[in-house]
């Protein structure tokens, strides 16, 4: 179950979900341009790692919401390219919901350094470095 929110205010519900080789469902996906760079990240946990990583992509616009599951959907809409936050502490809880739909989609989410994220009983709870999802 996801809630978009614009400026606080909800402005639908929708259920999304996603299995590798069936594809997702819930969200209304448009086609992405060729050559497009639109990047989301974090509202409120905005760090120097995170600006500079963000500026090191050089992207045509960035869009800046809050909660996880939000910036997944908008990967999944095409509404944006990728979804980075270089900027360690993030529990896994709060990703890998997303990353199911995005791999169901075909994309992948990564640690900042393009390993895969584990979700094993002894992995580490909190993502240690940030990551992406593309």
């Amino acid at each position: 179950w996801y809630q978009r929110r614009v400026r606080e205010a909800v402005v639908s519900t929708q259920s999304t979900g996603g299995v590798v080789g069936l594809g997702a469902f819930g969200f209304n996906r448009q086609p992405v341009p060729e050559g497009r760079k639109i990047i989301t990240t974090t509202r409120s946990h905005m760090q120097q790692s995170v600006q500079d990583a963000i500026d090191s992509c050089k992207p045509d616009k960035l869009i800046q919401i809050g909660g996880s599951g939000s910036k997944c959907i908008l990967v999944a809409e095409g509404i944006a390219d990728a979804y980075l936050f270089a900027s360690p502490g993030t529990k896994k809880w709060d990703t890998c919901a997303g990353e199911a739909i995005i791999k169901a989609l075909g994309g992948r989410m990564t640690d900042v350094f393009g390993k895969a994220i584990q979700y094993t009983l002894t992995s580490r709870i909190p993502i240690k470095q940030g990551y992406w999802l593309l």
